[in-house]
């Protein structure tokens, strides 16, 4: 089984501090509403202008960022975690506008918010196969939220907005892309 450090290892990236998947959860959920929060004051033209993350789009990003935890309460029930950022790009072509892109953001951020409600989400940490490999339910919640965090950073700073404090405690890298 994976563990969050191993995780992050195999995606190149830092490992966020491990605590309560609800923690986590809730957490990353500020980081949701603030990134709604950048999108809503946004123009559709600057969400699909590229960015230097690797040439992808803010619509891109949010796809990256979202569905995944469209993806958690499933993985949760059903111990898989079937996300392959791979297929982001079709999904946001079926994004054709600022209000759809809104619309998907919410309905994930929502959908994400009634299942931290609706679980009690500290009451296990079941082990929930990904494509990466076996992983606990808390790391893989850990993981979203830093990674939720990493990319947010790098949507405030193209669209030029400040960023709402959500950042605290996740050992972020220096660079933003």
């Amino acid at each position: 089984m994976l563990h969050v450090s191993q995780l992050a290892e195999a995606l190149g990236l830092t490992a966020p501090p491990g605590r309560s998947a609800a923690r986590e959860g809730e957490e990353a959920l500020v980081v949701l509403r603030a990134w709604v929060d950048a999108l809503g004051a946004a123009t559709w033209e600057a969400l699909l202008v590229p960015t230097p993350a690797r040439g992808r789009s803010l619509r891109n990003l949010t796809v990256n960022v979202f569905h995944p935890f469209e993806l958690l309460p499933a993985a949760w029930t059903r111990g898989e975690f079937p996300w392959r950022p791979e297929d982001d790009r079709a999904r946001e072509e079926l994004l054709d506008g600022r209000d759809d892109l809104l619309a998907f953001a919410v309905g994930a951020a929502d959908g994400w918010r009634g299942f931290l409600a609706g679980d009690d989400v500290d009451g296990g940490d079941p082990v929930v196969e990904s494509p990466r490999g076996p992983v606990s339910f808390s790391a893989l919640v850990s993981f979203q939220r830093w990674h939720a965090a990493y990319h947010y950073r790098q949507l405030v700073h193209v669209l030029g907005v400040e960023a709402a404090p959500v950042l605290d405690g996740l050992a972020l890298p220096l660079d933003v892309f």
